[in-house]
């Protein structure tokens, strides 16, 4: 088996950006999120990523067919998104027959100004944001923090948050698309009140996370860590699980059954469960994150 390269879906979005670089070429249109990993995505092996989740060589014996797990995007935002919320998996199930959405963000570049939003200041009343609602304040109920570049965040399904403009963030999570706005600056978009309020964890979140060594986040949905690499190392897939590769930055080759294909930024490569060993080899500016479904 060989590694198989996760071709992007560029979708608009109004706080979109055109300027994509390093990892894509500019655009005439706004892109706020290119998608790596989702069910639709094509493949280099000629079938979308849905197809190939019904191969066990290729997800792994201990992982159902079905829905492919995780969902990959990088996001370019200059504005702010809504101040948001997504459902745990009970309710998301329940209400739209789908999972609901842990997610982490890795924050690949951040303008001076640029914040994020995760979690109430402190805990807050659902009467304190119905008024904030009312009064077009809820934003000022959030806990924001400066954004860096090479911050993780990670966020819980329920938890509320908003991400500023001038970022661009690589956003790991659950493979759904359940996303309730509670409050859109005044654009013209539908709003999800009552659904946000139902859902939501009313208290505050940690921020941004120290690194425990390469592992950035781990959750029963998903495992990430950061590797920097200089010169070949030597990898050894699982057999139960497949693993994510994304190309934050940097450039190297990537070897395996039999073929040496080069990495850069911006690109996602699956690899598969049986694939056995394969080798990255990297200059000193090469950056990785590998991504899995843990053990449960």
């Amino acid at each position: 088996m060989r590694p198989i390269a996760l071709l992007p879906k560029f979708v608009e979005r109004v706080w979109g950006a055109t300027a994509l670089e390093p990892w894509y070429p500019p655009v005439d249109r706004r892109i706020g999120e290119v998608w790596l990993s989702s069910d639709d995505i094509e493949t280099s092996e000629g079938q979308s990523l849905g197809e190939l989740t019904a191969r066990p060589e290729i997800l792994g014996t201990a992982l159902p067919a079905g829905r492919f797990p995780i969902l990959i995007k990088f996001l370019f935002t200059t504005e702010k998104l809504s101040v948001q919320v997504h459902p745990e998996d009970a309710y998301a199930l329940e209400h739209h027959q789908q999972p609901g959405k842990t997610e982490m963000w890795y924050v690949l570049t951040a303008e001076p100004e640029a914040v994020i939003a995760q979690g109430f200041a402190r805990e807050t009343t659902e009467a304190e944001l119905r008024q904030s609602l009312d009064e077009g304040t809820a934003e000022s109920l959030l806990a924001w923090w400066p954004a860096a570049a090479g911050q993780t965040y990670f966020t819980p399904a329920r938890t509320v948050h908003a991400i500023g403009g001038g970022l661009a963030i690589c956003e790991i999570q659950q493979n759904s698309d359940v996303t309730y706005r509670l409050w859109d600056y005044g654009r013209p978009r539908e709003l999800h009140v009552e659904p946000s309020i139902a859902v939501l964890d009313w208290g505050p979140a940690p921020g941004p996370l120290a690194p425990a060594g390469d592992l950035l986040a781990s959750c029963p949905y998903f495992a990430t860590e950061r590797r920097r690499l200089d010169g070949p190392t030597v990898w050894q897939s699982d057999p139960e699980r497949f693993h994510l590769l994304v190309v934050t930055r940097g450039a190297g080759l990537l070897s395996g059954g039999g073929e040496v294909e080069e990495l850069r930024a911006g690109q996602a490569w699956l690899v598969p469960a049986a694939m056995g060993s394969y080798i990255v080899d990297g200059t000193p500016e090469l950056e990785l994150l590998r991504v899995w479904v843990p053990s449960r």
